[in-house]
C-alpha cells in the first residue's frame, strides 16, 4: 500500500481469546478487496489468557496488521492510543467481541474516498443472540443529515447513538477531541462534541456493525463509577451544545434519574440529577414537539413525586 489508507481500524482486545477469532473472521470478509486501503491496529491491553497468540496468528497473515500491547485496562486510553497511532484519512472503532457484515465496508470505502465527508455514521445494531446474526448487506444509501438533524437524532437516542464502533470519522476530528481515561462512556464524552465540529454528515441506516450485547453490558449491570461518568459526560453535552437542545437533554436527565437513582449515592450527585428532572416540569419541555412523548410521561411521573 503506498501512501496513507484511507481507513483506520482500531480494535480493543482484553481478554478476548473466546471472541476475537469470530471478530477478526467478520472483519476480512467485511473489508474484502478494500483491505489494502486500510490498516488494522490492534491493541492488545493487558490480556493474561491467549489473546496475543490468537491476534499474532491472524497478524503474521496481513501486512495491514499492527499489533501493540499496553498494560492500560482501560478503554479509554487503548483508544486515544490507537488514534496517536492511526495514519488513515478516517477512524473507525470495532470491539474484539463484535462481528461485522460480510461485503460492507468496499462501497464505504468508495464513498469515503469520492465524497469525503466529515462523519458517516451508522444505527447502532444490537445483537444478544448470535445465531440471529443475518449478515445480508443491503447497500450503502446514506442520507444527509445538518448539523442540527443529526444533533437531535443523536439526542433522541433512537438510532444515532455515542458508540464509537461502527462509525467513520476523519481522523482531524479524532485528533481535537481527546478520549478521556475512562473505563465507560468514553465515546460519550467526546461524541456531542465531535458533531459540532462536523459539517458533512451522513447518517446510513442499516449498520455494517452489530454490537454483541452481553449480559455484562453497560446498561445491565450499572455501578457508582459508570454513573458518576454517566453525569460527568451529560454535564459535559449540556455545556457544549447550544441551548435550544436543552430540552432533549432533559431527557437524558430524566432516564439517569429514573434508571438509577438508587445509585445516586452522593448529595452533590442527587442534588445535579434533581434540579434537572425539576427542569422538565415546564410547559415548553411539554410543548417540544421534538420530545418524544414517552418522556413527557416520564417527566408526569416524577411531577407528583417532586
Amino acid at each position: 500500500m503506498s501512501g496513507n489508507p484511507l481507513l483506520s481500524i482500531i480494535i480493543a482486545a482484553h481478554n478476548s481469546e473466546q471472541t476475537i477469532a469470530a471478530t477478526f473472521h467478520s472483519l476480512l470478509n467485511a473489508l474484502g478487496s478494500s483491505i489494502t486501503q486500510s490498516e488494522i491496529i490492534i491493541i492488545n491491553d493487558d490480556s493474561d489468557d491467549s489473546t496475543e497468540e490468537k491476534i499474532n496468528i491472524v497478524a503474521s497473515q496481513y501486512p495491514q496488521i499492527a499489533v501493540f500491547k499496553v498494560n492500560y485496562r482501560n478503554v479509554g486510553q487503548v483508544r486515544q492510543h490507537g488514534i496517536s497511532l492511526a495514519k488513515g484519512e478516517y477512524i473507525t472503532m470495532l470491539d474484539s467481541d463484535d462481528i461485522m457484515k460480510a461485503g460492507s465496508l468496499p462501497s464505504i470505502f468508495e464513498f469515503l474516498s469520492e465524497v469525503k465527508p466529515d462523519m458517516l455514521l451508522t444505527r447502532l445494531h444490537e445483537i444478544r443472540d448470535l445465531n440471529k446474526i443475518d449478515h445480508h448487506w443491503s447497500g450503502l444509501q446514506p442520507k444527509k443529515l445538518s448539523q442540527d438533524e443529526a444533533i437531535t437524532r443523536f439526542l433522541i437516542h433512537k438510532d444515532l447513538q455515542a458508540y464509537l464502533c461502527g462509525q467513520f470519522i476523519r481522523r482531524d476530528i479524532y485528533l481535537s477531541h481527546k478520549i478521556p481515561p475512562m473505563t465507560c462512556y468514553e465515546d460519550f464524552y467526546i461524541f456531542p462534541s465531535m458533531l459540532l465540529d462536523a459539517q458533512e454528515i451522513y447518517f446510513q441506516y442499516d449498520s455494517p456493525y452489530y454490537y454483541v450485547k452481553h449480559s455484562g453490558s453497560l446498561s445491565t449491570t450499572p455501578d457508582q463509577n459508570k454513573i458518576n461518568n454517566l453525569i460527568t459526560c451529560t454535564q459535559k453535552m449540556e455545556n457544549e451544545l447550544p441551548t435550544k437542545f436543552n430540552h432533549l437533554i432533559l431527557c437524558h436527565w430524566l432516564d439517569i434519574y429514573l434508571k438509577h437513582s438508587v445509585l445516586l449515592k452522593e448529595d452533590k450527585q442527587k442534588n445535579i440529577v434533581l434540579k434537572h428532572v425539576l427542569m422538565t416540569h415546564s410547559l415548553r419541555f411539554f410543548m417540544n414537539f421534538k420530545v418524544r412523548f414517552s418522556y413527557k410521561r416520564k417527566a408526569l411521573s416524577t411531577l407528583w413525586k417532586n
